[in-house]
């Protein structure tokens, strides 16, 4: 008998709760997504309500016996970023928080065959064994995972779950159009679902004939082929947005991700699959990385589908503009910017944190406030277009083409901190607004990310006060200043 010991309980929820979804489809996406990077082009759904057992079956690549008990381990992990979109056989482990056992059967190469039962028997102890094999991989090479659940009304028992669960967040793979244009070249023996048994299809999954077909190209002088998408219309109206896939896993929904405006009386929907993105995807493979390197890189991939889908846009009747970030934060910089100035007289302990020395009165703090121009509020994502590093790494010390830039005493970010984490924090100047939050989820489908941003900024301040302060008069102060400004609705993206 062997057994992870540490609080591996606590490391499973922490993951569990960086997902936008629920535990369950989580489970189920992973467990694709993996048998995907294994080389799968079979992967078998079962369910079992009398025994409450879920098992899935692919005929990828396996492990042999010293990668098993590698698998074990919570923190272990031989993926390489951009080498596909599964993390580290996580569905598996996560799935110890719904089950009474996991049973993981594989075959790997040279005819090599193991299996193991593992539980979560405590926070601190998850203990598993090798156990007989049970012939449950009838290929020659693969991976069977099953799950034997606590709960007999688990999603994990339901087949319209699970059907609803892959055909959502892998629809591309099932668009023979996208398959013929690109899947074919990354996954060479096709790939085939079934559910006890029976193959899932889309009956709807085929593109109309109003369809427009686009190809994705990077690059001025020597262009290259990106990716490919394509845009639909619907005759009932209303819009999806463009989603985004990569290796056939969606990643983002909508059009604010591409930085278009879309009347949505045009009823335009459509997917872009760029493989390549998948080296600058979050550990969760739900949203893109925000490092400035990272970043860089997205804004180029973006450009290059505006420029694409614009002019069937056109086709379509409709005129998209383009969301410049930098201009839509101006009317927000301006008015924090105003009222921290008329704030500094009550809150001079403020001073030195928005970048000013305090100084005998506060009316020649705020003269050199203003003097001084301190105060600036950046998005956490402008397009980089040049010496974006440089910006990030030294606030004080920023040129651009040789020349000084102002100095930034304040600044807005974003990081995914899971659902549990706070609504934002502050890194020396930066306030990073979780965007795991479920009042930024929100905030940003009621497109109100600018409010939200105000009330982060107050929120993060308010933990610099002295003691004898109150933070709630602070940030009831703050958004009356803020709210005294001309006030505009700001969106972020």
């Amino acid at each position: 008998m062997q057994e992870t010991r540490v609080n591996l309980k606590r490391l499973l929820e922490d993951i569990r709760d960086s997902y936008p979804l629920s535990l369950e489809q989580v489970i189920i996406v992973e467990l694709v997504a993996n048998s995907l990077d294994s080389g799968a082009s079979r992967i078998d759904f079962f369910m079992n309500p009398l025994e409450r057992s879920f098992t899935v079956i692919d005929d990828g690549r396996g492990m042999r016996r010293n990668e098993l008990k590698e698998y074990h381990n919570i923190a272990a992990s031989t993926k390489t970023r951009g080498a596909g979109i599964g993390f580290a056989g996580i569905g598996a482990k996560l799935s110890l928080l719904v089950a009474e056992a996991v049973r993981t059967e594989t075959k790997g190469g040279r005819g090599t065959r193991a299996a193991t039962v593992w539980h979560l028997s405590s926070d601190t102890r998850a203990p598993w064994q090798f156990s007989p094999c049970l012939s449950t991989v009838q290929t020659l090479r693969g991976t069977a995972v099953t799950i034997i659940l606590k709960d007999i009304d688990s999603p994990l028992l339901s087949l319209d779950f699970i059907y609803r669960t892959i055909t959502t967040h892998f629809y591309p793979l099932f668009v023979s159009e996208f398959f013929e244009a690109i899947y074919r070249y990354l996954y060479k023996n096709g790939i085939k679902f079934s559910l006890n048994g029976d193959r899932i299809e889309l009956p709807d999954s085929s593109l109309s004939n109003s369809s427009k077909i686009f190809r994705i190209v990077l690059g001025h002088q020597t262009k290259h082929l990106a990716g490919y998408g394509y845009i639909a219309q619907s005759k009932n109206g209303g819009t999806d947005g463009l989603s985004i896939s990569t290796y056939g896993k969606v990643i983002k929904n909508g059009w604010e991700w591409v930085g278009l405006e879309v009347p949505s009386n045009l009823g335009l929907s459509g997917f872009v699959e760029i493989p390549a993105m998948s080296q600058i995807l979050t550990i969760n493979k739900m949203d893109f990385l925000r490092d400035a390197t990272s970043l860089k890189k997205y804004y180029q991939y973006r450009k290059a589908i505006q420029a694409a889908i614009q002019p069937i846009l056109e086709e379509f009747g409709g005129h998209s503009e383009i969301i410049d970030p930098v201009k839509a934060l101006r009317p927000l910089t301006r008015q924090i910017e105003q009222a921290l100035r008329q704030m500094l007289g009550d809150f001079p302990e403020l001073l030195p944190l928005l970048g000013v020395r305090a100084t005998k009165d506060a009316g020649k703090a705020v003269k050199a406030l203003e003097r001084q121009q301190l105060v600036r509020v950046a998005e956490s994502n402008p397009e980089p277009e040049m010496g974006e590093n440089e910006k990030n790494s030294n606030p004080r010390k920023q040129t651009n083409k040789g020349k000084r830039s102002k100095t930034t005493a304040l600044a807005i970010g974003y990081e995914p901190a899971g659902k549990a984490g706070s609504i934002a924090r502050m890194i020396e100047n930066k306030i990073l607004i979780n965007t795991d939050h479920l009042a930024y989820l929100k905030a940003q489908k009621q497109r109100v990310e600018g409010y939200h941003a105000v009330f982060c900024v107050a929120w993060s301040l308010s933990h610099y006060l002295e003691d004898a302060r109150s933070p709630q008069l602070f940030i009831n102060d703050f958004l009356s200043s803020w709210g005294r400004q001309d006030s505009q609705t700001v969106r972020l993206f």
